[in-house]
């Protein structure tokens, strides 16, 4: 998908960006990089830190109408962004829109709760002991 792929180049941009102002200009090439393959084995590889994570996953998609133009998209723009959802244009003339005016704030807000539950998951990273080296 092409949204997802910007995702992934501009998540490699950032880092690389960061990776330059921290480690300098070069840095996949210096001495410090020698050990770059045991690094990579241990976890600290940048081409492993660009991960993607989808705002719904399998299970929210139980809990919430997962759509493009139908009554899910249209109640998240409604609760995020309503003044971008004009609901006299909501037709029924296309399979994937013909739920749309049952879009509601309501359902709009469930789905922003859950695709937030779920960002939080997948960012937060479990805290582990001191002396953990991994």
């Amino acid at each position: 998908m092409p949204t997802d792929l910007a995702f992934k180049f501009a998540a490699r941009q950032a880092i690389f960006a960061f990776l330059e102002r921290t480690r300098g200009e070069g840095w996949w090439g210096s001495d410090k990089m020698a050990d770059y393959y045991a690094q990579q084995k241990g976890g600290d590889d940048p081409f492993n830190w660009i991960k993607g994570h989808p705002l719904m996953t399998a299970e929210t998609i139980k809990e919430y109408p997962f759509d493009h133009a139908g009554i899910g998209e249209t109640s998240l723009m409604l609760a995020l962004c309503p003044e971008a959802v004009d609901m006299e244009r909501a037709s029924q003339k296309s399979w994937y829109t013909s739920d749309a005016r049952d879009a509601n704030v309501e359902l709009g807000v469930k789905g922003g709760d859950l695709i937030l539950a779920n960002m939080r998951k997948a960012l937060t990273v479990p805290p582990r002991p001191l002396n953990d080296k991994t």
